[in-house]
């Protein structure tokens, strides 16, 4: 297997993992469960995103390649600002429990438009199909 590979195993195994607590969580804050406040719930995502970005970078590296060369890498970068801000939202700043939902949803829509590109390799998605 080469270093190309294993980044690439990584990071997809990082960004099922990054999803998945983060629909978890947002279940988690629906059911208003104790353990979204757990210290651990709140680390260990820090922990998979930084490996997920650090193992996107390494790919970079290794193609030699600027993000933005790509219109559908570009497209996952603009996409991934926007999923992390309404993540933020979602489970920070959001006022009102409406306001909560409504980034989480949002979030998760973005999500599967990164996935959607990334299976793609178009910046439109699921348009793209």
């Amino acid at each position: 297997m080469s270093l190309f590979e294993l980044l690439k195993a990584l990071h997809v195994g990082c960004a099922l993992l990054s999803v998945g607590g983060f629909t978890l969580r947002g279940y988690w804050m629906v059911r208003d469960n104790p353990r979204l406040r757990l210290r651990l719930t709140r680390v260990l995502p820090h922990i998979v995103d930084t490996l997920l970005l650090a193992s996107a970078v390494g790919m970079l590296v290794i193609w030699q390649l600027n993000p933005f060369a790509l219109s559908w890498l570009g497209a996952k970068i603009i996409a991934l600002l926007c999923y992390i801000g309404l993540g933020m939202v979602a489970f920070r700043f959001g006022k009102t429990r409406r306001a909560r939902l409504t980034a989480f949803a949002m979030a998760l829509l973005t999500a599967a438009y990164i996935v959607c590109v990334a299976f793609t390799k178009s910046p439109l998605g699921p348009l793209a199909l």
